[in-house]
């Protein structure tokens, strides 16, 4: 990414107006309906009470879903400016998280204590994805479950993903991805086992097919998982 900014840098500049209809970052807000389609299969009981973590949570899209949903989530994110502007955010809509600033290679919490954490437009970001995972799996307690989504390297996801929503429609900060850090889902696949969790059902492509009056990205979910894909795993 020479001559661009790193994530980090990028996504901590947008922190100031994360949840406001023109941000950057405003277009992701909608991508929680389609992945939670997915993962919901997957938290038997659903999701009041559960105690749940949420990795690389940047402004706290995901986090506040979440909460609205009833379940006590924490949220953390190597970025101070980000877990401040989700903290704020939080206060001011009067939902009880808790944020934290760490890496996700050193994650701030005790063995065991999460009986789900979820990992969304991150793993392609880090620089150790691995051992990302292994530390989702020493934070969650046995039987808990990891949802995730990364992005496929393939030449679609170059196409789709840099070339098209970076540089043609400029829907989202170029810069923001490297194709070389995109994790195919053997390499997944591998960490996970690496990790000591066992995947749990199929894997799942998840495709923008537009945008809505809004600005915010419409989705849904495929069984082509050359781009975007989400799966699940179990402690």
């Amino acid at each position: 990414m020479a001559g661009d900014e790193r994530p980090d840098d990028l996504f901590s500049g947008l922190a100031r107006d994360w949840w406001g209809a023109a941000s950057p970052a405003a277009p992701l807000r909608a991508l929680n309906e389609p992945r939670f389609a997915y993962f919901d299969r997957y938290v038997e009981g659903g999701w009041a009470g559960r105690r749940v973590l949420d990795v690389g949570c940047g402004g706290g899209f995901t986090t506040e879903y979440l909460a609205a949903r009833g379940a006590k989530v924490s949220g953390v994110d190597v970025s101070l400016a980000l877990a401040s502007a989700a903290r704020t955010h939080a206060a001011a809509s009067s939902l009880d998280i808790g944020y934290a600033v760490g890496a996700g290679e050193q994650l701030p919490y005790a063995d065991g204590v999460f009986s789900v954490v979820t990992c969304l437009d991150v793993l392609e970001h880090v620089p150790s994805p691995g051992e990302v995972v292994r530390e989702v799996h020493r934070v969650l307690a046995p039987g808990g479950m990891f949802l995730f989504d990364t992005i496929n390297r393939t030449w679609l996801s170059r196409a789709v993903m840099i070339w098209g929503l970076e540089r043609v429609l400029r829907a989202i900060p170029r810069g923001t991805h490297d194709w070389h850090d995109f994790i195919t889902p053997g390499e997944m696949t591998a960490y996970l086992a690496a990790a000591g969790f066992t995947p749990v059902g199929r894997m799942s492509g998840l495709a923008v097919v537009g945008r809505r009056p809004d600005g915010t990205f419409r989705a849904r979910l495929t069984r082509n998982v050359s781009c975007t894909y989400l799966g699940a795993a179990r402690r």
